[in-house]
């Protein structure tokens, strides 16, 4: 079957999504309460890796034209999987707020959930600058509340708080600014609008 061939792309697409579900759960939810700098600068360190693979999967398919659709979907997936079992993780140790939690997992199933019925109509929904500003801010928010060592759930004036707090506005604001309008797009590619 063709659209299985893996290519370099498709293997770190596949890297990413197994250290999504595998890998990162287990070291967030049973080293990070810890609270050793050491220790979350080397988690933190490992959640960039895995989400740099994002960049060069994109990268290497489009500059050695290794595009494939079975790629592109999957990249979705690796995607999603690792921003909601990063969040869920952090979530169980009490490290981010449910209620941002939820709104981002949220229109993470909501978009992947429009790509599928888009996709299912041959009806693309192709990847916006939003979106791509969207997946960095969320990275880096939660690379950066991974590697928090100040981080509670009180108010606190601790720097690092205050940080990590900008970071999450942001990535809430891209993350509902760019739903709103990838919402836009499938209503218009249905011809609901």
């Amino acid at each position: 079957m063709p659209f299985l061939s893996l290519n370099l792309p498709t293997i770190l697409t596949l890297i990413r999504l197994l250290a999504s579900i595998i890998i990162l759960p287990f070291l967030i939810v049973y080293l990070l309460p810890q609270n050793i700098f050491w220790l979350n600068s080397l988690i933190t360190i490992l959640f960039l890796l895995i989400a740099l693979t994002d960049f060069f999967d994109g990268y290497l398919a489009r500059k050695y034209k290794l595009e494939t659709s079975f790629g592109r979907e999957l990249d979705h997936i690796a995607d999603k999987f690792l921003v909601t079992s990063t969040l869920i993780s952090l979530l169980a140790i009490n490290k981010i707020y449910f209620f941002w939690a939820l709104l981002l997992i949220l229109r993470e199933l909501f978009l992947l959930a429009l790509r599928l019925i888009a996709t299912e109509s041959n009806k693309a929904i192709s990847v916006l600058f939003i979106g791509k500003l969207k997946t960095t801010f969320q990275f880096i928010m939660l690379g950066l509340i991974i590697l928090n060592p100040a981080q509670n759930l009180g108010l606190t004036e601790s720097y690092w708080n205050i940080i990590e707090s900008i970071t999450i506005f942001f990535a809430l604001l891209f993350s509902l600014l760019s739903a709103f309008i990838y919402f836009n797009i499938f209503l218009k590619r249905f011809k609901f609008m």
